[in-house]
């Protein structure tokens, strides 16, 4: 049990960790189709978002596939065209160089940041970020000037979220003939205005398109919500049958407490005719029971405190046991010494004088 909530844990704060290395306070929305007659303006969003206090900030989010070169090497990368609010957004840092900012926007300047894994792709294992600002590639022919290079998140090759190549919005739409910015990501305040910053986001899609089926709008907060739900709930289902094992422990205590009354029954009779009553061998037989599930206990809370670390190093999670866990662990533990330990304990402190000593 105490593995089970450790590392159910440890996959909750992982969740957390994520979410919020990406920004958890985001809002993402979706245009399915657009036409002239109904499309996103930026000029509208900029407007709605002035207006309303729970909005801070927004950001187009125009993607595609292209072929960037770099001397005589070329790969297929993933290039996003974004604003200048968009690493605040997603709580991106600059390692090196500057930002994208207004005026590249809006002079459609041919300049880009890119992710540490992707200058390893572009430029070599070894190249120093500092050498890779000023640098130029080439972006379906057209040359782009790096300008500066994103914080590393992951040393994980497989990290989509160092393989970046952000260039201004408005490039992107020109470069790669885009009419129309199907997708926008939004910021709000904090977790109290979610809810209304989604519905007034809906509610301004909801006008320009008339049916709701033809945008989706997505909260990062209970998308990470509804994660933790289903975590919470295998991880109840797991404790449920670790309480099988239990039950089966408790069964095991009871034999060997019912073998030890058979064994002791002379020593029993021995007791009860130099005075003992009833309650001293009852309590003498539970004592001993809890005793044997307290040890088996602890034990167990400190292997199980051992494989949660154990592991959530191996994973690199944040296994976190807690007070709470080992509190309920240990209460089990006695209760079940209690209860388990009764009926041998009982059998114990039935037994007549005379039959005890006649025994054997």
């Amino acid at each position: 049990m105490i593995l089970i909530v450790g590392l159910g844990n440890g996959v909750t704060n992982k969740i957390e960790d994520t979410f919020e290395e990406m920004g958890s306070n985001v809002i993402t929305a979706a245009a399915y189709m657009q036409t002239s007659s109904k499309h996103i303006e930026y000029d509208g969003l900029e407007e709605l978002v002035a207006q309303d206090d729970n909005i801070t900030k927004f950001s187009p989010y125009v993607i595609t596939n292209v072929n960037v070169r770099v001397e005589r090497k070329e790969r297929t990368i993933t290039v996003i065209g974004v604003s200048s609010s968009y690493l605040s957004i997603r709580n991106r840092e600059i390692e090196y160089g500057r930002n994208i900012e207004y005026i590249d926007e809006k002079r459609e300047q041919r300049v880009c940041l890119i992710g540490n894994h992707t200058i390893k792709k572009l430029f070599g294992e070894k190249t120093p970020i500092e050498e890779v600002v000023g640098k130029n590639v080439r972006i379906n022919g057209t040359l782009f000037k790096v300008i500066g290079v994103l914080n590393e998140l992951s040393t994980s090759s497989f990290s989509t979220e160092d393989d970046l190549f952000l260039i201004p919005y408005t490039v992107a739409q020109k470069e790669f003939a885009q009419k129309y910015i199907t997708t926008f990501y939004f910021s709000y305040l904090d977790k109290e205005s979610a809810k209304t910053a989604t519905d007034v986001i809906d509610k301004y899609y909801y006008q320009v398109f008339k049916d709701a089926d033809d945008y989706i709008i997505v909260d990062a907060q209970s998308i990470m919500d509804s994660m933790n739900e289903t975590i919470d709930t295998i991880k109840m289902v797991l404790i449920a049958i670790a309480g099988i094992s239990l039950l089966v422990g408790g069964i095991g205590i009871m034999n060997i407490m019912l073998v030890s009354v058979t064994e002791r029954t002379r020593e029993i009779g021995i007791r009860k005719a130099i005075g003992a009553d009833k309650r001293d061998v009852l309590m003498q037989f539970i004592i001993e029971a809890i005793t044997t599930s307290g040890l088996g206990g602890v034990l167990g809370i400190l292997l199980g405190i051992f494989l949660t670390n154990t592991v959530s190093k191996a994973f690199e999670i944040r296994g976190d046991v807690g007070i709470a866990a080992i509190l309920i662990a240990s209460g089990i533990s006695t209760f079940i010494g209690i209860i388990f330990g009764y009926l041998p304990a009982n059998k114990a402190a039935n037994l007549h004088p005379i039959d005890a000593l006649r025994y054997e």
